[in-house]
């Protein structure tokens, strides 16, 4: 197959949704001589290495000055159209709606339909109206958990058919993991330390982790919470001043978007990780969190509770209490870590980024031969 790829989510800072392309192309880019993918990228191309895989054909298209929508229906469809496809994958959400070429589209959650009070007006609207529109022209639609797949059928029932599961790898490419008591040197902490990745919404409960930590902080004086991942609340929280009013300010670092070897070096440091949400498509990084064997306290809301549940101990994101009552449960307990652990391995062994990468390749492979 000639199969079209809207790569753009490789460009920039790749978070979820980057790893998650990244992952499909550094299997599908080593596969089937007979198959080719075509990597449309807006201008340059970034050094990323599953880009230059035998399989994988690059195209930047434009200068990186169109973008969004403009780039998307007026650059992309022409260059695409020079490539004879076979099939077009675009893995976030939305798909070219004048390609004339069958599209399969992969839809992580419909967040900015159930949460839109976490995007602006115009930005929630323009989501809404555009993946409502690439619903109903992709021939295939991709949903990373049977949650999300529910969602799809519910708000487009016309759509349900056309809806396959596709469950998401742990993050299997990363740097291994480093020593951790020379890590722990080397990020400054002694004590506990409380791990938080993923870009900060309102609905990840971010309030309710610090007023956590502050209880906590009684009885574990010496630890310690790092947040991974940059701040995209609307409306914007200060997190800094967050800290401040709860009395956690020498407790807790914000760190915004790190790199994969820092991100490495937080998982091997970490004595606690937290998936803390009213709202999950799928929870890439408590998979993560699990696969390098760091004990999850996770939110009792979908998809998290569904997928991830009987490997953490569950608790209600908006309940501080709580959740510091579960961390400390962690924290005082070898056997119940060990427990975790255990239970957190063989949960994130189900999960297979070669087996996404196989199953999603057989979607396209179905909407080609529609064509």
């Amino acid at each position: 197959m000639r199969i079209g790829v809207d790569a753009r989510e490789l460009q920039g800072r790749p978070t979820g949704t980057g790893r998650y392309l990244r992952n499909l192309l550094r299997h599908w880019g080593h596969g089937d001589p007979q198959d080719e993918i075509f990597a449309y990228l807006s201008g340059p191309e970034p050094g990323d290495t599953v880009l230059a895989a035998p399989r994988v054909r690059v195209r930047a298209v434009g200068n990186g000055r169109e973008r969004g929508l403009v780039w998307q229906e007026r650059r992309l469809p022409a260059a695409a159209s020079a490539d004879a496809l076979d099939v077009f994958f675009a893995p976030a959400y939305a798909c070219p709606l004048g390609l004339a070429v069958p599209r399969v589209t992969t839809v992580h959650d419909l967040s900015f339909f159930s949460h839109p009070q976490d995007f602006p007006y115009l930005e929630g609207l323009r989501r809404r109206l555009l993946v409502g529109a690439s619903v109903r022209v992709s021939e295939a639609l991709i949903a990373v958990s049977p949650f999300t797949r529910g969602e799809l059928a519910a708000r487009f029932p016309d759509a349900a058919p056309r809806v396959v599961t596709v469950l998401e790898g742990p993050d299997d490419d990363l740097p291994p993991p480093p020593p951790r008591e020379a890590t722990r040197a080397r990020l400054g902490v002694s004590g506990p330390l409380l791990l938080s990745v993923g870009s900060v919404f309102n609905r990840r409960c971010l309030p309710d982790l610090l007023q956590a930590v502050a209880h906590l902080a009684r009885a574990f004086p010496d630890v310690r919470l790092h947040v991974v991942g940059d701040n995209r609340t609307h409306p914007r929280l200060d997190l800094e001043r967050l800290a401040r009013d709860r009395g956690v300010t020498r407790l807790v670092r914000f760190l915004g978007f790190v790199g994969e070897g820092e991100l490495a070096d937080h998982y091997a440091a970490a004595d606690v990780a937290l998936a803390l949400s009213e709202y999950e498509g799928f929870g890439l990084p408590a998979l993560e969190a699990l696969a390098r064997g760091v004990p999850l306290v996770l939110a009792d809301r979908p998809a998290l509770h569904e997928l991830f549940g009987e490997a953490g101990l569950l608790v209600s994101p908006r309940d501080p209490s709580g959740i510091a009552a579960a961390v400390a449960r962690v924290l005082g307990s070898d056997t119940l870590r060990l427990d975790l652990v255990s239970r957190g391995r063989l949960v994130a062994s189900r999960f297979s980024w070669p087996e996404a990468a196989r199953q999603t390749l057989n979607v396209l492979r179905g909407a080609a031969r529609e064509r």
